[in-house]
């Protein structure tokens, strides 16, 4: 086989550095695939940081409620046994009056 004069000889690469370089963009690309999936995990992260917050403070207003339904029982209590004494007050003062 005759090769033509015009064409010059390609030089031939050595596999070793081929091997790397192929394996340098393997690695590059598989860092750039666990990179962006690392964002989309800090992103649901930060989502179930947000949950976590409000499920807290939805907790600590469920505790409030209930100390102002006990503090308002308290007081209708109170009230209850207020107007109670007044009616006996004004019963006796009544009757008192009366003879």
């Amino acid at each position: 086989m005759t090769k033509k004069k015009n064409q010059t000889e390609r030089p031939k690469s050595n596999p070793i550095i081929t091997g790397f370089i192929n394996l340098f963009f393997d690695i590059m690309k598989h860092f750039i695939r666990d990179f962006e999936n690392m964002k989309k995990v800090k992103k649901i992260d930060n989502w179930g940081d947000k949950f976590s917050n409000m499920e807290h403070m939805l907790i600590r207003l469920e505790d409030k409620i209930q100390e102002n339904r006990r503090y308002l029982d308290d007081l209708k209590n109170r009230i209850l046994w207020g107007n109670i004494v007044i009616i006996v007050l004004l019963l006796v003062i009544i009757f008192q009056s009366i003879r």
